[in-house]
């Protein structure tokens, strides 16, 4: 199966910064309050990124989303979608976890999944 990320400047992965919600918070440890983490986004497969590619066409004229940021850029050029094999996702995740990176955000948008990033490198590995 594909995984698909965002590229940024042809160099590195994209990272955003994201609340966890009170449920997710409290699975990571932080007393069921909200709190701020940088995480990478992953659609697993290329459908899921189809989903929020529509999904920010009706946000682009939005100027509180969330994904205002990564709507300039992806305006500016500045973004290319990369797709990798769960191998070669691995070895970028693992890279990434070592820069401040905790979490992964999967198939970014309404539904999404929130999950550490050993969580889903343990899942990605074992499937």
């Amino acid at each position: 199966m594909p995984y698909y990320v965002l590229l940024r400047d042809g160099k590195e992965l994209y990272v955003t910064n994201m609340t966890l919600s009170e449920d997710q918070a409290r699975r990571y440890g932080s007393e069921g309050q909200m709190m701020m983490v940088r995480a990478l986004l992953v659609w697993v497969g290329f459908e899921p990124f189809g989903a929020f590619q529509q999904l920010l066409s009706v946000e682009q004229h939005n100027q509180n989303s969330p994904f205002q940021r990564l709507l300039q850029d992806m305006q500016a050029g500045r973004l290319a979608l990369l797709e990798l094999k769960a191998l070669h996702l691995s070895y970028q995740l693992r890279r990434y976890s070592t820069h401040h990176v905790g979490f992964v955000a999967i198939n970014p948008g309404p539904e999404q999944r929130v999950q550490k990033i050993e969580e889903f490198l343990e899942d990605l590995l074992n499937a």
